[in-house]
């Protein structure tokens, strides 16, 4: 196959509400694929939306099974690969504040293993609401993770 052919392409998804009030990383979403070649990059896109409180910010990290991935170099907690945040320092919830987000990263895992890909997210200062909006529970946007095997 040519360099850049499309082996295989798996999704996952939540379709329920979030709510993070923690400064602990918690999975937002997981998936699963077992590469065909070890030469193969997989590329990660993740989507959905979040509702940070008022001063909050929530940050997100990409594991390759126990491994983080794609993050800054410079050590410590802020070095993630995507984060949002609300300004807003009012006080109180900004409930519709909804904001969408959108992750990349093309991985080499050097693998023909079962490798899980997980978006796990923290919040700090404060409660985030990802899939929808701090005042109800209907979800808006379902939190997304794609896999697509790509020829090296």
């Amino acid at each position: 196959m040519p360099s850049g052919s499309v082996l295989q392409v798996v999704q996952g998804e939540v379709l329920t509400q979030i709510s993070n009030s923690s400064s602990s990383y918690g999975d937002v979403v997981t998936q699963a694929i077992t590469p065909k070649f070890s030469s193969s990059k997989i590329l990660i896109q993740c989507s959905g939306c979040a509702t940070p409180a008022a001063g909050n910010a929530l940050y997100f990290k990409l594991l390759r099974d126990s491994t983080e991935i794609g993050s800054g170099t410079g050590g410590g907690y802020y070095n993630v690969i995507g984060a949002l945040t609300n300004p807003n320092s009012s006080g109180g919830t900004v409930a519709f504040d909804v904001k969408g987000w959108s992750i990349q990263y093309l991985d080499s895992p050097s693998s023909t293993s079962a490798i899980t890909y997980k978006l796990q997210a923290a919040a700090v200062n404060g409660t985030a609401k990802i899939g929808g909006r701090q005042d109800n529970t209907d979800i808006a946007v379902p939190s997304r993770i794609t896999l697509t095997e790509i020829v090296a």
